[in-house]
C-alpha cells in the first residue's frame, strides 16, 4: 500500500488546486446540451489506453504462504455515458509477473511459477460533480482474471544458480526449494478466477476530446493454485492497479 500513496496525494492535490480555481474564477452561463447528450467535453463514447502498476498484498492460508512478484501492464477500454453522471465501461488487460508459493512457513519450500495474466471487465462507473479542470469518477463491477503458467526467463535456484536445459534444449519444469518454471509445465493448469472490481480516479482534459486519466482500482479474487493441491491456500488475493492513462472521447 506505500507505493499508493504517491497517486493519492496526486489525486489530492489535483482535486483541491481544480476546486480552489473553480471557486475563485467566473462561472461562465449555462450551455446548450450537447448534440450526444452529454453534459461534458466531447460525446457520449470514448475508448482509453492506461499503463498500470501491479501490487498485490500476498496471504496465507493451509501453511502456505502466497506473494505475487510486483509487475507492469497495460489496458485498453471503451466507456459508454448513458448520462452526464452514468458510464459503463468494457475493458480488458494484460501483465505478467510470477507466484510465488511458500511451503510450510518462513524458510519452507519456495516455489515460483511465472504467469501471463489477462484482465476481462465490465464496470459502471458514476461521475462525481465537475470541477473547471477535473472530473472525479468512481467505479464498481466484476469480470474474470485468467492466469496462464509460462516461461519467460528461466528458472534460477534460491542460491542464484541457473535450472539448466535438458538435451532438447528445453527448460525442465523444476519443483525443489526454490522455483518452478517451464513453457507448459507438467501438472500445472490455465485458471480463470472470478473477480470484483473497484476504484476511482480523474479525468483531466487537455483537449476538447482528449484527456488525460489518474486511476486506481482494486482486484478481488480467489488465489490461483494452477490446479495443484501443493498450491491451495483457499484465500482471496487483493490487488492494487494505480494507473495513467489517455481517453478520447467522441
Amino acid at each position: 500500500m506505500r507505493q499508493l500513496v504517491p497517486i493519492f496525494l496526486l489525486m489530492a492535490t489535483f482535486t483541491t488546486a481544480a476546486c480552489a480555481q473553480d471557486s475563485a474564477a467566473p462561472q461562465p452561463p449555462p450551455t446548450t446540451q450537447s448534440r450526444s447528450g452529454d453534459y461534458g467535453y466531447g460525446g457520449r463514447a470514448e475508448v482509453f489506453v492506461n499503463g498500470f502498476g501491479l501490487f498485490g498484498n500476498g496471504t496465507s492460508g493451509n501453511a502456505i504462504n502466497q506473494q505475487e512478484t510486483q509487475s507492469g501492464g497495460a489496458s485498453v477500454g471503451y466507456r459508454f455515458h448513458l448520462s452526464a453522471s452514468s458510464a459503463l465501461e468494457g475493458r480488458y488487460g494484460f501483465s505478467r509477473d510470477s507466484q510465488k508459493y511458500t511451503i510450510g512457513g518462513t524458510g519452507g519450500t519456495v516455489s515460483s511459477v511465472p504467469a501471463y495474466l489477462s484482465e476481462i471487465s465490465a464496470s459502471y462507473v458514476y461521475s462525481l460533480p465537475k470541477s473547471r479542470y477535473l472530473q472525479p469518477f468512481l467505479e464498481g463491477g466484476g469480470g474474470l482474471v485468467l492466469f496462464v503458467p509460462g516461461n519467460y526467463g528461466g528458472g534460477s535456484t534460491a542460491s542464484g544458480a541457473v535450472i539448466p536445459p535438458n538435451s532438447a534444449g528445453n527448460q525442465v519444469p523444476y519443483i525443489g526449494t526454490n522455483s518452478l518454471y517451464g513453457g507448459a509445465p507438467a501438472g500445472l493448469q490455465t485458471q480463470a478466477k472470478a473477480m470484483f472490481v473497484y476504484g476511482g480516479g480523474a479525468d483531466v482534459p487537455v483537449m476538447s476530446r482528449v484527456s488525460f486519466r489518474i486511476e486506481v482500482r482494486g482486484l478481488a479474487y480467489r488465489t490461483p493454485d494452477f490446479g495443484t493441491v501443493g498450491f491451495q491456500t483457499n484465500t482471496f488475493s487483493f490487488v492494487y492497479e494505480p494507473s495513467l492513462g489517455v481517453t478520447y472521447r467522441f
